[in-house]
């Protein structure tokens, strides 16, 4: 229990840092890194601009549908896609055009090659979008959007190419050093590395040959971050991960020699031999952790480091990650770890892990588990590990791409309909109008760009249109991205009625349901969900939820996507009803969302966050724990499904609920997911009924076991409770 304490304690200070760096930057005179470019900086103009949305059209990436405000390449700001001139500065005047004038956006840069010389700052709310093209497929020298690094900075100066702020992202983007050199190592810092906040996405990025790859900060602590489709040759060091807690995801990640090795002729790539010897020698790690707190590691193929995944030893939080599918080879060390954790260990499940000297080898301080499930290892042994085995947890994802809308139309809810993105009035009628004109045009995107947005009713999202935000990956900021404060009670703010149907990037806050009063602290209020789906493919995506009492209700919604939901709720997060074939990823829940909006927003400004003394039906406490174990360990179950069949539940997370899931006559398949301290002692784990089924593998959990009601099945691999000994269960 003090293990999961400090760890609510440390997210708690990520969501702090989170919003000071929000604000942090507005008004500097900055843009780029005037350490590493030639060139002057230029000041940032944080005067109000109105957007100039539009609907990007990709050469290459043409699976989905994107919104940006700015092209980087245009005459306002002048990225130079030819490669012939330095773009940083261009890139980085624009992503400070979206972020402090715009309150958030994408920044588009189409295929082309890029020459950058400085430092590029990823700002709070923005995403740097490429045209990407998958490594695997290129065809020539043609990577679609590219940038070039030419820089003379090294490890020791501690400066990467793109810094990742919270709540922003970089998708799409191929990095190329011209002057690296397999022979002899230029040893450049981390290509992408981040600020001390939250909420950063890398997705579709490739690295063809960067010395490091990708870091978290050395200080301070971080969280709720996300990498999918991470391709390329690396080094040194492939993803280096510090103090990360309560939750980040990485996924898809394809760090091998061979990228590198075989690029077209006209790059002089070297051999592929030459690549893997200097890996070996450079002390190379391909997943490298410190102080981390249930990270999740999916579908990952490490090739040719020295070690696989290295654990370092830790100074506060020991490693008590879960990884599935990885294929560890041609590695002196699959797994060293001097830092799994004691009360949870280190599970990893459905995993080929070699080496030449160990497979595996545990030294941990702390004396934690190293917990196999399904493992084919290569190679020695050594130290504490709990080897399992049983039913074949192996599975092919369903897609999370979300359906295109019926028509790229645009339809700007602000500058073609009124809405007032200051919340000073209610906006209900303008966003409502941008949506019925997209259902008269047969579909179309209506669009709310970067703001605060007053919602006194309801809105209803027609069959084949996309209500998009500003951001299509998770934010959680008070003061960036589109946010809309739900003053409604009486039905969903959100009603989504028809397929292929959904929302996009907004983050919803209930002002009317937080905490004011230290002298009588009041449970919160049950309203209905704050989206409702009904029909087949409809979706939910990056999404935040602020104080909300029931989250997202799926019904009659065959394939549904939910990608990424971070709340924090009250009563119910996620319901299902006769829905198959849904999927649902990356869910996290934990109170501290609530604290980072206290205070700091305008419409929750008299909230009171964690830290405060309060009462509560005669009991006094501290907030947080008031909030934690009054209202959501006996108020909240996270998911809950009703006939439907063949769900798959993938990386959630829970902190503090009274259950974690319950099954009535439905079918469940998942992986990595956590309930943590489920409270209440008649609250469980799972409970399953109706001839229920749930079936997978690296499940953790401090709290209460299983209630299976004769009829239903079990079956898991890595069942982790704390302080227990690592099992199977099967009934």
């Amino acid at each position: 229990m003090k293990f999961r304490k400090a760890a609510a304690l440390l997210l708690v200070a990520v969501m702090t840092l989170s919003l000071a760096a929000c604000g942090g930057n507005e008004g500097n005179e900055q843009s780029g890194d005037s350490s590493m470019t030639t060139s002057k900086t230029q000041s940032v103009n944080t005067s109000k601009a109105t957007s100039t949305a539009y609907v990007v059209e990709s050469k290459y990436y043409t699976d989905r549908v994107v919104v940006a405000e700015v092209d980087a390449t245009s005459e306002q700001f002048g990225a130079d896609p030819t490669g012939k001139t330095d773009s940083t500065i261009a890139i980085q005047s624009a992503i400070d055009h979206v972020c402090f004038r715009l309150k958030g956006g994408t920044v588009y840069l189409p295929a082309g090659n890029y020459r950058v010389e400085g430092r590029i700052i990823v700002r709070n709310g923005v995403t740097l979008l490429g045209d990407y093209v998958d490594p695997d497929k290129v065809k020539g020298t043609d990577y679609g959007t590219m940038l070039w690094v030419y820089t003379q900075k090294r490890f020791k100066d501690g400066l990467s190419v793109i810094q990742i702020s919270g709540s922003s992202a970089v998708d799409g983007l191929t990095v190329y050093y011209p002057e690296q050199n397999a022979e002899n190592p230029v040893d450049y810092y981390y290509t992408i590395d981040s600020q001390t906040d939250s909420c950063r996405t890398i997705k579709n990025v490739t690295l063809l040959n960067s010395y490091c790859g990708v870091t978290s900060p050395t200080t301070g602590s971080t969280g709720m971050n996300t990498i999918d489709n991470l391709k390329g040759t690396i080094l040194h060091n492939g993803l280096y991960i510090y103090s990360d807690a309560d939750i980040s995801y990485y996924s898809n990640m394809y760090m091998t020699p061979k990228y590198w090795a075989s690029m077209d002729g006209s790059f002089d790539p070297p051999a592929e031999k030459t690549v893997r010897n200097a890996m070996r020698k450079s002390n190379s790690s391909g997943v490298r952790v410190q102080n981390t707190d249930r990270d999740c590691f999916r579908n990952l193929l490490i090739d040719g480091f020295k070690y696989g995944f290295y654990s370092e030893k830790p100074d506060r939080s020991a490693w008590n990650g879960s990884v599935f599918n990885a294929t560890v080879k041609n590695t002196e060390y699959g797994v060293y770890s001097l830092g799994s954790c004691a009360a949870y260990g280190t599970n990893f499940s459905e995993c080929d892990i070699q080496g030449s000297s160990y497979a595996i080898l545990n030294e941990s301080v702390h004396f934690g588990y190293v917990n196999l499930y399904n493992v084919k290892t290569s190679g020695k042994t050594s130290g504490s590990i709990v080897n399992l085995s049983g039913e074949d947890m192996t599975y092919t994802d369903y897609s999370k791409t979300i359906p295109m809308p019926a028509s790229t139309k645009l339809f700007n809810a602000v500058t073609e309909y009124g809405a007032d993105n200051t919340a000073k009035s209610d906006s209900t009628a303008a966003v409502q109008k941008a949506l019925d004109a997209a259902k008269a045009n047969g579909g179309g995107i209506v669009y709310v760009p970067g703001g605060e947005y007053r919602i006194d009713g309801a809105l209803t999202v027609s069959e084949g249109v996309m209500l998009l935000g500003s951001s299509y990956y998770s934010c959680n900021s008070s003061r960036y991205g589109t946010i809309i404060y739900a003053y409604g009670k009486d039905k969903e703010i959100v009603t989504v009625n028809g397929k292929k149907a959904g929302v996009v990037g907004f983050t919803f806050a209930y002002p009317e349901n937080g905490t004011t009063d230290v002298n009588n602290v009041t449970a919160p209020a049950e309203y209905p969900y704050t989206i409702k789906c009904v029909g087949e493919k409809t979706y939910v995506k990056s999404v935040t939820m602020i104080s909300t009492s029931r989250g997202v209700l799926f019904e009659n919604s065959d394939n549904f996507i939910i990608d990424r939901l971070l709340m924090n709720v009250w009563h119910n997060g996620v319901k299902v009803k006769n829905s198959d074939n849904g999927y649902v990823y990356g869910i996290h829940v934990n109170v501290t969302y609530q604290w980072a909006f206290a205070g700091n927003s305008s419409h929750c400004k008299n909230w009171l966050a964690t830290g405060v003394e309060v009462a509560y039906n005669g009991v006094k406490g501290d907030l947080g724990g008031i909030m934690i174990d009054q209202f959501e360990g006996k108020l909240l179950t996270l998911f809950e499904f009703v006939d439907s069949k063949d769900i798959q539940l993938i990386e959630n997370f829970h902190y503090g609920a009274y259950n974690f899931a319950k099954l009535s006559g439905s079918s469940v398949f998942f992986v990595n997911c956590e309930g943590a301290r489920i409270n209440d002692p008649t609250g469980r784990l799972y409970t399953l009924t109706n001839n229920s089924s749930l079936k997978g593998a690296n499940m953790i959990s401090y709290g209460n076991p299983l209630n299976i009601e004769a009829g239903s099945t079990v079956v898991i691999g890595n069942l982790d409770n704390a302080n227990k000994p690592n099992t199977n269960y099967t009934n």
